[in-house]
């Protein structure tokens, strides 16, 4: 089976961080494949960072905003229709002057009004889903551990020396430096297989939203026209 090209750099990467070649003490060695461990992490974290933010990007532009676009223009298509319908039945001269009429103005003001707080409800339930989705579940968690492991990387130095002496136990010294350099390439390569399958979960999070986003959409809609069948009928029963 063929790897993917990002996990080959990174073995290849790995591979090269292997017993180097290089003049000085064993810590110099270690010190060196440390720092190169922290700066691939940085660098391949950071690059995961900005894909996501693309992925997002996209969503909000390309499927959420065209869809608050529309149930925008169909309420305002709704409200319209409302106010033109109302006009038509109105008599004249019945402003300020009529309970009856004074009632159809507030359902007027108030059918209006609720249609614009649906969409907003829409919208924030739509954005707040996405970003609780992503802060508790998706990509951050498992994004800012690796993130903070890196940052362990690189001071594994000075953690094992502070509590060995690299001179009289070399042995112990090196052995806990082996060690850390394998738990952190372990622990970078599964990280990475990590947020690469949370970078793929983002169509299915897509989907759920862009489902989530649309049964909003059409209730608002649905509702508004019902408002307007609402106000029209009370008009003509208790007014006309």
């Amino acid at each position: 089976m063929e790897l993917p090209s990002w996990k080959l750099a990174v073995i290849c990467t790995l591979a090269c961080l292997g017993p180097a070649l290089v003049q000085g003490t064993f810590l110099l060695t270690y010190q060196n494949q440390l720092a190169e461990l922290h700066k691939l992490m940085k660098t391949e974290i950071g690059q995961r960072f900005r894909q996501n933010s693309v992925l997002n990007a996209g969503l909000i532009e390309q499927e959420l905003l065209p869809v608050l676009a529309e149930c925008t223009i169909a309420i305002r298509s709704a409200n319209q229709d409302l106010i033109e319908r109302i006009a038509s039945i109105r008599p004249n001269g019945t402003d300020g002057v009529s309970e009856c009429w004074d009632t159809v103005d507030s359902l007027l003001y108030v059918h209006t009004l609720l249609p614009q707080w649906d969409l907003q409800d829409c919208a924030y339930g739509g954005y707040s889903q996405w970003m609780r989705d992503d802060a508790r579940e998706r990509f951050y968690p498992r994004a800012l551990e690796l993130h903070r492991i890196s940052s362990e990387v690189i001071n594994t130095i000075v953690g094992v020396v502070s509590e060995d002496d690299p001179v009289t136990d070399a042995a112990e010294v090196e052995g806990r430096l082996d060690a850390s350099l394998d738990h952190f390439n372990e622990m970078w390569i599964d990280g990475l297989q990590d947020l690469e399958e949370d970078l793929e979960r983002h169509n299915d999070r897509q989907q759920a939203i862009e489902a989530y986003m649309r049964e909003c959409i059409d209730r608002t809609i649905s509702t508004s026209q019902e408002d307007v069948e609402y106000t029209v009928r009370y008009a003509e029963f208790f007014c006309v």
